[in-house]
């Protein structure tokens, strides 16, 4: 995904994305690495600015526990192990189909931790930081790379994000920033996200789901000729008006 921090600095991008997404979210991975393909075949490279929001895949995931995402699954859906096994297999699948690293067995506990660091960074450091974080950990999580439920790898991860190592501490470990954590996901519910990721364009169109990277590709063209008319009408509305002046 190009995040924020690829957005141009001399000029408002063409395109926000706003996503709602969660670490352990194996389509939210997907989503991410497509919308990033997307990005790039489209020639918008530098243009489209990602925001990150925070949503809880299942808040009722044990904190802290040691079970791992087949062990989760069995438990908290009632599916049967090796069904677990052949969805990983598949989606692993998706992964090389568009380069991208997958691990199959992962280790799986709550998530609000690491959400409420996001939301600490982004409130210390603005989106940019927060969303970059909260990125390199869940791709660092499919990848094998690292494990976000490890203290040490989230306080590292977020002081080189720009937070106070004690800030983040009590973000992870108390219950500061929980009440941005559950706006974020109101909000994305209020707009009929049942779970995640949910993607919205330029405030205006919604899109819940991993889209093909076809899909990403149609929105994002449709979008950027939209807000270059948009763009075009307002700079001749404002040549209009000084040369009126």
């Amino acid at each position: 995904m190009t995040t924020s921090q690829d957005a141009p600095t001399d000029a408002a991008p063409l395109i926000t994305v706003d996503v709602w997404t969660d670490v352990v979210c194996p389509w939210c991975y997907i989503g991410e690495s497509r919308l990033q393909d997307a990005i790039e075949a489209e020639g918008l490279t530098g243009q489209v600015h990602v925001r990150a929001h925070s949503f809880e895949l299942d808040p009722t995931s044990p904190v802290g526990g040691s079970q791992d995402n087949i062990e989760h699954l069995v438990r908290a859906k009632g599916m049967p192990a090796e069904q677990v096994r052949e969805m990983e297999a598949q989606i692993k699948a998706m992964a090389e189909e568009i380069g991208r690293e997958y691990t199959t067995e992962r280790p799986m506990a709550n998530t609000r931790g690491v959400h409420r660091v996001m939301q600490a960074i982004g409130a210390a450091q603005g989106a940019d930081a927060a969303t970059a974080f909260f990125l390199e950990l869940q791709r660092g999580y499919f990848t094998g790379a690292l494990n976000p439920f490890e203290a040490d790898v989230v306080l590292s991860r977020a002081v080189a994000a720009g937070l106070e190592e004690q800030v983040a501490r009590e973000a992870l470990e108390g219950g500061a920033h929980d009440a941005a954590v559950e706006a974020e996901a109101r909000e994305a519910a209020s707009m009929g996200a049942r779970g995640v990721p949910f993607f919205l364009f330029n405030d205006k169109y919604t899109a819940p789901g991993a889209l093909p990277t076809d899909a990403f590709r149609q929105a994002l063209r449709q979008i950027a000729e939209e807000a270059r008319a948009e763009r075009g009408e307002t700079e001749r509305a404002e040549r209009g008006e000084a040369e009126q002046a």
